[in-house]
């Protein structure tokens, strides 16, 4: 992986993901502790609201009782509404034929009432002796009628209790609460004297205080919230926001699977109420010994007004985290991306100074560290550069000084043989030889003065020949020789004073103490782009151990080749040593000489030079080096 798509990781790693985990967990712990704040002002609200509930049917409860041991009763109307002549009339026949004096009775029992308990709607007694009276005390309220009523499975409770109340709320049993769906109470009434039965007395109650104890608590603060009663059967028997009748709370919400509807102890939950996110809380109103059945009080808190000054918190946060992640990014592309675009640039160039290309440079940009680096670095490959070509330039000059020195080498080695052979052929008065070898030897000097490296394989071959025709004078029965050079050959360049040396080594070494005619062959032939020349003689041949040495190190080392003799202080094998060493530095270490020798065999010499003309030691060993 790259270094800047490291970086960019890292970014990500440890900055986008910390403050996206950092913020979610704020967001859920900050609506975890709302919840629970919220839940526990809910409880306290949910408990006083069941306490003023509670008082409100034990108030109405007080007055049942009241009413019912009070002259004033039901049975007082029943009494005023028998005519003179002793004939009482039924419920609904007197009720079409009241008098003015019945009438008037009536009103001062309403006024009563209704003085007492101003929510009291209707009264209707079902007498014992199947005779039944009713009193509406504001609107009109057509009563149960009484099969529906002792066939109804709360009727039977009702007489369990005898004379207890039992409450039945609105939209928990229509056939009960009749048509204007009122809080109904049916209880025994009882004969204050004796205790018995007189009937049963079912009283329906409009309950206006519900409204006004919500109204209370749902606008302090400008709440948000919703109050509802529910039956044990899921009914909702009350709601603030005056839902249509017989409506169930499972039709708003999966309350009855989301919140433990049967707990005793009051809950919170966030749940989707009527479409809308809202903590949804429930309080059991306990109200089962007043008479009245399985009632939970549910308050709808909306989600929206619980997280109002949060969710500014988490806009603002949001903001303002979205706003540090861009300047963050921002950093991240226009500063962190150009150092590690510049380190990728010094990178870049370093290969390719490590590949040869010291031309190259990184760009200079900016002024800081950055570009302290790049001015840095390029200062250094241009001092590379220079100490580079100052190296060069010294190991030409060296190598041109060598070069000198080699040549300078073997014309004193050579002179001092020839003239020994010419002065052997004077003491023995062989003066035509003498003039012969004079003259070959001059010829030889005419081509060594020169100032050229390079010569025409003609005239190296010229000056081989001189030399031959020398040895021979001086050694006459000793060897032979032959020279086959293709003509085309005879155009291109040689170093001069090459084949020379080889020959003379053949001559002075490897016919040494033999019993029998020596031969030497010298022979050329073009591989390729490249002239071979194949020095071969049937002389004793090259040790072993010496032949190792040449082998392992490709030639032997000046120091070795050039080792005086012990006897005489000269130095032996100035030849082959003074040739690889030339045509090494000249042509470079692709050419040079190839040895093929054992001992009793002879030696043949390849000497491989290029095809060529012209070539400079310097860009011959450039171009190696390059290669």
């Amino acid at each position: 992986m790259s270094l800047s798509k490291r970086i960019f990781a890292a970014f990500i790693a440890f900055i986008l993901v910390p403050l996206f985990v950092l913020g979610s967990v704020s967001y859920l712990v900050s609506q975890r502790v709302t919840e629970e704040k919220y839940a526990e002002q809910t409880e306290l609200t949910l408990k006083a609201i069941g306490r003023n509930i509670n008082n409100m049917i034990k108030e109405a409860n007080y007055f049942s009782d009241f009413w019912v041991t009070m002259e004033d009763s039901v049975e007082v109307v029943e009494q005023s509404i028998d005519d003179p002549g002793g004939e009482p009339a039924s419920g609904e026949s007197s009720r079409s034929s009241d008098s003015y004096y019945q009438l008037l009775e009536k009103e001062k029992l309403r006024q009563r009432v209704l003085l007492t308990y101003p929510g009291i709607n209707s009264v209707t007694l079902y007498r014992n002796d199947n005779e039944q009276v009713t009193v509406n005390f504001s609107s009109k309220d057509t009563p149960v009628a009484r099969e529906d009523l002792e066939n109804h499975p709360i009727y039977q409770e009702v007489l369990r209790k005898n004379g207890a109340p039992v409450w039945v709320g609105p939209n928990e049993d229509t056939t009960l609460t009749g048509e204007n769906n009122l809080f109904t109470q049916i209880r025994v009434l009882l004969d204050i004297e004796t205790l018995k039965s007189k009937g049963v007395l079912v009283t329906r109650f409009q309950m206006n205080e519900l409204s006004k104890i919500f109204s209370f608590y749902n606008s302090q603060g400008k709440i948000d919230r919703r109050f509802l009663i529910v039956a044990g059967n899921g009914n909702i028997v009350f709601d603030s926001e005056k839902s249509p009748e017989g409506r169930r709370i499972s039709d708003y919400a999966d309350t009855e699977e989301s919140l433990d509807m049967d707990s005793l102890a009051t809950q919170s939950k966030t749940l989707t109420f009527d479409e809308r996110k809202s903590l949804v809380s429930v309080q059991d109103l306990q109200l089962q010994r007043l008479g009245v059945g399985d009632w939970k009080l549910v308050m709808v808190t909306s989600w929206q007004y619980l997280s109002g000054d949060m969710a500014i918190v988490l806009r603002w946060t949001v903001v303002i985290t979205s706003i540090s992640l861009a300047l963050a990014l921002a950093f991240n592309l226009i500063f962190v991306r150009r150092m590690v675009t510049l380190i990728v640039r010094v990178v870049r160039a370093m290969r390719q100074v490590e590949r040869g290309d010291l031309s190259t440079r990184v760009p200079v940009v900016g002024n800081d560290e950055t570009t302290t680096l790049s001015k840095g670095f390029n200062r250094l490959v241009t001092r590379v550069s220079e100490l580079l070509d100052d190296v060069k330039q010294e190991q030409s000059r060296k190598r041109k000084a060598e070069m000198m020195l080699l040549q300078a080498q073997i014309k004193p080695h050579f002179l001092f043989n020839a003239l020994e052979s010419i002065n052997i052929l004077a003491v023995q008065n062989e003066g035509r030889k003498v003039s012969k070898m004079v003259q070959r030897l001059a010829n030889i000097f005419r081509i060594s003065i020169q100032q050229k490296e390079e010569i025409t394989i003609e005239q190296e071959l010229e000056h081989l020949m001189s030399y031959l025709e020398i040895q021979k004078y001086r050694f006459e029965e000793l060897f032979e020789y032959s020279i086959e050079v293709p003509q085309e050959l005879m155009g291109s360049t040689i170093l001069k004073l090459t084949l020379q040396p080889l020959v003379e080594n053949s001559i002075q070494h490897g016919f040494e103490g033999i019993d029998y005619l020596g031969k030497i062959e010298i022979r050329a032939a073009l591989e390729g782009r490249h002239v071979a020349f194949y020095i071969e003689d049937n002389g004793i041949g090259i040790p072993e151990e010496q032949l190792a040495r040449f082998a392992a190190r490709g030639l032997t080392t000046l120091q070795e080749m050039y080792a005086e003799s012990p006897e005489t202080g000269e130095r032996r094998g100035l030849g082959i040593g003074n040739v690889a060493d030339r045509l090494r530095i000249h042509y470079g270490g692709r050419y040079g000489l190839m040895l093929c020798s054992a001992p009793g065999c002879g030696t043949t010499i390849k000497c491989l030079i290029p095809l060529e003309a012209g070539r400079d030691a310097n860009e011959t060993e450039s171009a190696a080096d390059r290669r």
